[in-house]
């Protein structure tokens, strides 16, 4: 379950450059975020996330229409890896929690998708920052704090 993560950081040639290598713990990451955020949820699935790639048409029509480059986005997203699933629930309902790479900041997001019976729910993203990320080690406790939480999708 320990994935490397390798942080970047900008020199004075524009250029990134390895800072250090970390390895993450994404399930026990998760199970902090569950802890803290959503005590009382019982999640079916947990698991980690991959966002779609940028197409180079979407590209092209984003700087045509708004008049800037797109570098990534945060709605699309396929499962990459189970850390955790249960079968048997008390009823129906589904309740997933993905995580996604952390990046070069400490900041990561969390997909939380629910669905009722009917195949009604919701998808909310919630942003996170690992604070002091830089300056970690694998052997500390993450002090985790929630920045944002947008619903991008309503069934």
């Amino acid at each position: 379950m320990f994935i490397k993560n390798i942080l970047y950081i900008k020199n004075n040639d524009s250029k990134f450059k390895p800072t250090q290598n970390i390895s993450v713990n994404y399930k026990s990451i998760i199970e902090l975020v569950i802890k803290k955020y959503f005590p009382n949820i019982d999640f079916n699935l947990t698991g980690k996330l991959e966002w779609d790639p940028i197409t180079e048409k979407e590209k092209k029509r984003n700087l045509e229409k708004n008049g800037r480059k797109i570098s990534k986005q945060r709605v699309r997203y396929f499962k990459t890896q189970d850390f955790q699933f249960k079968s048997i629930s008390k009823s129906s309902d589904l309740h997933q929690l993905l995580i996604s790479e952390i990046e070069k900041d400490g900041e990561f997001y969390c997909m939380y998708d629910f669905k009722t019976f009917g195949n009604m729910g919701q998808k909310t993203r919630y942003k996170f920052q690992i604070k002091d990320f830089q300056s970690i080690d694998s052997s500390s406790k993450f002090n985790i704090e929630l920045l944002d939480e947008d619903v991008i999708m309503i069934r």
